[in-house]
């Protein structure tokens, strides 16, 4: 299995480093700003979407999420089994909803009317739009605040917020109709500022695959000219039967370079609290409480939780849950910024291969225009 993603990887790799008239940004240049950075600016990418629009998205979201919460009580033995069914019954009867109906994604289209208590593992993975939900509910002023991006949204405040109820198909036409009556959601450097953050992050986790496969196939040590690397490089011990262009070489060997300088940057714009061993810093019980630990916290004399001194991790020390984690923040709350600002039209786009949404001279932007050409991202 290993060995048909690393021959995956590779193509990708070359598809991806091997454009013609493109040098990767990730290891080439490093602006001294960024582009939406500009307070005294309205300048950057703008708000496209109208709150009919995002509170339409959103309440969609909130039914799928409602079914998803149904989905996954069905298969762990959760509740009533009547209570259970008539909350389903509530789900599939609003779906036939005409404003529901025309605003579902074809995929929601098609996990909602399946069976209940048919959702295979991959259809479960929607649990992530909650950071996508939070998001659109945040750009509403439904949430004040965007957590950091090592910590989820609450989901009980998030479900709450909308004040809608699959029950009462009503609800979500009121919640609309409030989302209509607001005209400036979001002040310009919010917003700007929220979408560098969003990019900062999407870029780190985007970097930690490459970060990954560069140590899975063995290029953590030796010179990138090594033309044995180039030749065969190891994954697991076994070798790998592909040659690899020293283009390709070049670019994963810098990647750490890569990250120590965006961390740099992004510590100096705010985009990060803490830069640790540099990389980004990661707060470890923010992250770890989300997948319920740490156990085993000190308790004062009252039971209550004994405070303890803040530990930051380097991003790329986290264990591959808390990077799973990570990743699945960043990515859904990019999409959902992605889909704000019309880079994107359709929900169910990949999430992992979204483009910048700042313009190329932000860092986040994959590739610069041309090979050899003007450093006018570095101004």
């Amino acid at each position: 299995m290993q060995h048909s993603l690393t021959r995956t990887f590779f193509h990708q790799t070359q598809q991806w480093v091997g454009r013609q008239n493109v040098t990767p940004l990730l290891i080439s240049r490093v602006p001294r700003r960024f582009s939406s950075q500009n307070q005294n600016s309205t300048d950057g990418p703008a708000l496209v979407r109208s709150p009919h629009e995002i509170a339409s998205r959103a309440a969609c979201l909130q039914i799928l999420l409602a079914r998803w919460g149904m989905e996954m009580a069905v298969k762990m033995g959760h509740g009533d089994a009547d209570t259970k069914s008539k909350a389903l019954d509530n789900i599939r009867q609003i779906t036939q909803d005409d404003l529901v109906n025309q605003n579902l994604s074809a995929k929601e289209m098609r996990l909602l009317q399946q069976e209940d208590g048919s959702w295979n593992r991959e259809d479960l993975d929607v649990h992530g739009h909650w950071e996508s939900l939070g998001i659109l509910l945040w750009t509403l002023s439904r949430q004040p605040t965007i957590p950091p991006y090592y910590e989820m949204f609450s989901r009980p405040k998030l479900f709450n917020a909308t004040g809608v109820l699959p029950a009462v198909p009503q609800t979500i036409h009121d919640f609309i109709a409030q989302a209509n009556q607001q005209k400036s959601p979001r002040s310009p450097h919010e917003w700007h500022r929220a979408i560098d953050m969003a990019e900062a992050w999407y870029w780190r986790s985007s970097a930690q695959r490459l970060l990954d496969a560069r140590e899975e196939l063995g290029l953590d040590h030796g010179d990138a000219n090594n033309p044995h690397l180039q030749a065969s490089p190891t994954m697991g011990g076994e070798k790998v039967h592909q040659k690899i262009p020293p283009s390709v070489i070049k670019f994963l060997k810098g990647i750490p370079q890569a990250i120590a300088q965006a961390s740099l940057l992004a510590k100096e714009q705010g985009l990060i609290t803490e830069r640790v061993e540099d990389d980004f810093g990661v707060e470890s019980a923010a992250l770890y409480g989300n997948l319920g630990q740490p156990k085993n916290i000190p308790l004062n004399d009252d039971s209550s939780a004994m405070e303890q001194p803040i530990t930051w991790l380097p991003y790329r020390t986290i264990d591959a849950s808390g990077l799973m984690l990570l990743a699945d923040i960043a990515q859904h709350r990019m999409l959902a910024f992605s889909w704000l600002t019309g880079k994107i039209n359709n929900w169910d786009e990949d999430r992992t291969q979204l483009q910048p949404i700042n313009p190329v001279n932000s860092l986040w932007a994959p590739f610069l225009s041309k090979e050899g050409g003007n450093d006018s991202a570095e101004h």
